[in-house]
């Protein structure tokens, strides 16, 4: 009994100690996960995300308007986020107004084509998911958030690749 206690057991490594469980690569509706994302499939996402959403407009090419939103779209990212970007687009807003007629097409479009590209969700479905991740599943929230800055600046490149003259 006295030799089993002496008998030398095998190290254990620092990942055995950790307390920290294995990450796990976070999958985000859309298809495909945003860790995994190459750059180059990023720019061809965003430029179907564009080119839908001049065809939902039935425009050829992108106006003044629908640019300055992109680019505010991605302003607004960085400083407030994802969830604050969608309750923009979710908010009843009952004195309406010239930049929110003109932004919130635009966003609705590209954030509900990142949610789910084939079927975007309705404004209303839109924000109840996000939401939804944010209580639920803070890590998918925190990688489709930055999926989203990623995909900003390929939509901010399209945007003005589309841009009327």
């Amino acid at each position: 009994m006295a030799d089993q206690l002496k008998k030398p057991q095998p190290p254990q490594t620092a990942k055995a100690n950790s307390i920290t469980p294995p990450t796990k690569p976070v999958n985000v509706d859309s298809g495909f996960s945003p860790t995994q994302v190459l750059p180059e499939q990023m720019s061809l996402v965003a430029h179907e995300h564009i080119q839908t959403y001049l065809k939902n407009q039935r425009k050829s090419n992108i106006d003044k308007n629908d640019l300055t939103a992109v680019l505010r779209l991605l302003q607004h990212l960085r400083v407030f986020g994802l969830l604050s970007a969608v309750g923009y687009v979710n908010q009843s807003n009952a004195q309406g107004g010239e930049v929110r007629e003109r932004t919130v097409p635009v966003w609705e479009s590209l954030l509900g084509q990142m949610i789910n590209q084939a079927n975007p969700p309705q404004r209303e479905q839109l924000m109840e998911e996000i939401v939804k991740m944010t209580r639920q599943q803070p890590q998918q929230y925190m990688a489709t958030w930055r999926r989203s800055l990623m995909l900003a600046n390929h939509w901010n490149f399209w945007a003005r690749a589309y841009q009327e003259d």
